[in-house]
């Protein structure tokens, strides 16, 4: 059983890192060599951002120039994938409410979005910060009508990315998978820029 399970997380690794590198050769950046940071996060090239997720048999990557996008996070999960126990650790008394709110509308699995905007937004921190967050440090507000949200960093001792303590995502879905994205862009941090 182990055995499969590190097979199939080299599986997951392998080609979240192929996918990295056809992100980077789309953006002109060939033969890049993607190692490890200590932390297991990838080693961007200096000029670029990126992020990488992967959830059973699907995996994505998203790269962007230094000069165009501070920080990004990327996060896919599989639908039904978060259960009423994982809520419970994941989400503060507020988000269960909207979450509450949220589950007499359309089919959408609004758990699975919630789990996977707060992974986003903690793929767009990290690399900044290098802190460590946990799910009850950020909430989220779901706006489902334009497939967006807001991640608000709560914890107080938590440092900012170059000032910034609100990050702003989107977020879609199809009938397996949702997939969410947060992105840093230069005029949102302090002094205009992510140097």
């Amino acid at each position: 059983q182990m055995e499969k399970a590190v097979s199939k997380r080299r599986r997951e690794f392998a080609a979240g890192r192929a996918c990295a590198r056809a992100a980077l050769e789309r953006l002109g950046i060939v033969d890049a060599v993607l190692l490890s940071n200590p932390d297991r996060t990838p080693a961007w090239p200096a000029s670029v951002v990126g992020s990488i997720s992967h959830c059973d048999a699907y995996c994505a990557a998203a790269v962007a120039l230094r000069t165009d996008v501070v920080s990004l996070g990327l996060d896919v999960e599989s639908r039904g994938r978060v259960d009423r126990e994982l809520l419970e650790r994941i989400c503060n008394e507020r988000e269960r409410d909207a979450l509450e709110a949220l589950a007499s509308q359309d089919g959408e699995d609004w758990a699975a979005i919630f789990f996977s905007a707060k992974e986003a937004a903690y793929k767009c921190y990290f690399p900044i910060t290098g802190a460590f967050l946990g799910f009850q440090d950020v909430e989220l507000r779901l706006e489902p009508a334009r497939r967006c949200f807001e991640a608000i960093l709560l914890r107080e001792d938590a440092p900012s990315a170059h000032g910034v303590r609100n990050f702003h995502g989107r977020f879609s879905a199809d009938e397996a998978r949702v997939y969410t994205a947060v992105t840093l862009l230069p005029g949102e941090v302090q002094g205009g820029s992510g140097a």
